[in-house]
């Protein structure tokens, strides 16, 4: 029987811990805090600020650091250059610039898009190089593995969420988005989506998943997208691609053999192959 339940604010969302003993719950809170210390984009102490005021120079980093910064680079390849580190500048340029709830509406119009999918950064062992005018963000793999390692850190079976994203070790009755329940046996759930952290800027609506190809908020036909995976970081990763997508996202999971489930902006779900497979077998992950 799972222990009792366990929350805490972090990175911008609530966190929920259930099957922790007080040590590990400590552990959790401990490990979430520090990821935010090190790599939010609103706090100026932080690494990830550091190492952007460096840009155009060979910057060293920490250990951990270096080991996320190579998890982004690694989903940037994977997905094609969906997913992408890169995106700082273009989030502040459409308005993300400060915590998510001290956005305020704008009537200031966002600086004209530009897309960048050949920006590079150079990762060589601890040093990072990556060119002046590029503010990396990291926000794409940083809270799913953190969910992923906090779960870790757990002895026995519970699970961990953090705002969509949520991993799971024993069996776990998950909700989601606009309705409907699955089973997850073991295995990782995330949603990504335009639906929470959204704004008006210049009487456009924006949002957080950046299309790199224009460089402004994609205007893919979905609103939210879940995927289930082997780990939480590695489920998120696919979300937004399939998100980024468009309309190409269910056949672009189903390549990979990740079930997926897409909301459109009018409430109409859809789920690809893979996803109705699983279902089939009596689990979502497995």
């Amino acid at each position: 029987m799972l222990r009792e339940r366990h929350t805490f604010r972090s990175m911008g969302c609530e966190v929920i811990v259930v099957g922790a003993s007080p040590g590990e719950r400590d552990a959790v809170e401990r490990l979430f805090f520090e990821r935010d210390r090190m790599f939010s984009r609103f706090r100026p102490e932080s690494e990830l600020n550091r190492v952007n005021a460096a840009a155009g120079t060979a910057v060293y980093v920490s250990r951990e650091f270096s080991d996320m910064l190579r998890l982004a680079l690694d989903a940037a390849r994977e997905t094609g250059g969906l997913v992408q580190p890169t995106l700082g500048a273009e989030l502040v340029a459409a308005g993300y610039d400060a915590d998510f709830a001290l956005i305020a509406e704008s009537a200031v119009p966002a600086p004209a898009e530009r897309a960048h999918r050949e920006r590079s950064v150079r990762l060589l062992g601890r040093t990072v190089v990556f060119d002046a005018g590029v503010r990396l963000d990291l926000n794409g793999v940083v809270k799913s593995k953190t969910v992923d390692d906090a779960l870790a850190l757990l002895d026995g079976d519970g699970f961990v969420c953090a705002g969509g994203d949520l991993a799971v070790r024993g069996s776990l009755v998950a909700s989601l988005p606009r309705g409907g329940r699955v089973r997850l046996l073991r295995g990782a759930l995330a949603t990504s989506g335009s639906d929470r952290r959204r704004w008006v800027r210049g009487g456009e609506l924006r949002h957080h998943l950046i299309d790199p190809d224009t460089g402004g908020s994609s205007t893919s036909p979905w609103l939210q997208v879940t995927v289930c995976g082997a780990t939480c970081v590695g489920a998120d990763i696919a979300a937004k691609a399939a998100f980024l997508s468009g309309k190409g996202g269910p056949g672009w999971l189903d390549a990979r053999g990740l079930p997926g489930r897409f909301v459109a902006h009018d409430g109409t779900i859809t789920t690809n192959r893979t996803w109705r497979q699983s279902l089939d077998r009596g689990a979502l992950c497995t």
